[in-house]
């Protein structure tokens, strides 16, 4: 890794073809330094990119162009104090998605900056409205290279944040259907088991091994890899601070809806988590489009009706996407100072100037 870079950890220094170049040890002049065109591959990666941006854009405005009128009848009997709450926890749930993914960078030995964590992530995060699954991996590992990160260590990075998000909904939805369904513990009492196994699935030497075997399966080059313990269970924490937020989410919303199950956090934040679960897999639609509607009506059935899930199911997509929208524009612009302030440091010779 390129030590004048300012977020990436000297563990980013092991030998790749991705890596940026090591830094001098003596600074050139500035009659020596010479800037080098870019290459043919770096312009067509350059067009890749700006396409892939806009196309993600593209299929978000369609998607809520699809259910605008849905969004106001449903957004209509919310009030101000209602909507005000929803976006504010999803918000809080995305920043913590993106703790999660921070945290799992750490573990693979990556230490970024909240401010460059928050450029990558949120920004790369709008790859999800594309159809595939692993365009925000790859968005995360493009955009990681301009703050010294190596592609290849923030995608690993980004599959591992993104396996334990997967887990830990698998998770949260079992101990909700357990806790919160009537006699869930004696009914469903063989799901202990299966919550056993993501805990093992969990922890660093099996989640390499399932990372590794990801990456083989995605075709990249073999890798050794190794998460620390701390990191680790920090991407869990945070991971479940996300799905609670989600969960107090639905559940106001689903309240204002006239749900009033004394089950109704518990089996409203499963149910969110399964719903996701299933919409991440789903890889066909952008953003899980029409699988994650389709399970929270199955699965919120004991706390509410058909129509109120359905409303929680649009209202709760409108929210994400103004939440994704936000937060996009803030990584944007943290994205923006950066460049301002790399290219001021590569020229001694220009003012320095400050931005917010």
């Amino acid at each position: 890794m390129d030590v004048r870079q300012p977020t990436g950890s000297a563990a980013d220094a092991a030998s790749g073809d991705d890596q940026t170049e090591p830094a001098l040890a003596v600074p050139p002049s500035a009659a020596e330094v010479v800037v080098a065109p870019p290459s043919r591959r770096a312009r067509i990666l350059t067009v890749v990119k700006w396409a892939a941006a806009v196309l993600a854009l593209a299929l978000l405005i369609v998607g809520v162009a699809r259910q605008w009128d849905d969004i106001v009848r449903d957004f209509a009997r919310l009030d101000v104090g209602t909507v005000a709450l929803g976006v504010l926890l999803t918000l809080v749930a995305l920043v913590a998605n993106m703790l999660s993914w921070r945290a799992m960078m750490a573990a693979t030995g990556f230490r970024v900056r909240p401010a460059a964590a928050s450029s990558i992530f949120f920004v790369g995060q709008l790859g999800k409205y594309i159809p595939g699954g692993v365009w925000s991996i790859a968005a995360q590992a493009e955009l990681g290279r301009a703050h010294g990160l190596a592609r290849t260590g923030s995608a690993v990075a980004s599959l591992a944040s993104m396996l334990v998000s997967m887990v830990t909904a698998a998770l949260v939805g079992i101990l909700a259907l357990l806790f919160g369904a009537p006699d869930g513990l004696t009914t469903f009492w063989w799901l202990g088991i299966v919550v056993v196994i993501g805990l093992v699935a969990l922890t660093p030497p099996v989640l390499g091994r399932l990372i590794a075997l990801a990456m083989r399966l995605l075709r990249r080059p073999p890798q050794d890899i190794v998460l620390s313990w701390g990191g680790t269970v920090m991407s869990i924490v945070w991971s479940v601070v996300m799905w609670i937020a989600y969960g107090l989410q639905a559940s106001f919303v689903l309240h204002a809806f006239g749900s009033d199950s004394p089950a109704l956090f518990p089996v409203a934040t499963g149910a969110y988590a399964v719903a996701w679960l299933v919409g991440f897999l789903f890889v066909i639609a952008p953003a899980g489009l029409g699988a994650r509607e389709a399970v929270l009506v199955v699965l919120l059935g004991s706390v509410t009706t058909p129509t109120g899930a359905l409303a929680l199911a649009v209202v709760s997509r409108a929210f994400m996407t103004i939440g994704d929208v936000v937060l996009a524009g803030l990584g944007a612009a943290l994205a923006v100072r950066h460049r301002r302030r790399t290219a001021a440091a590569a020229d001694p010779g220009k003012p320095q100037t400050r931005h917010w």
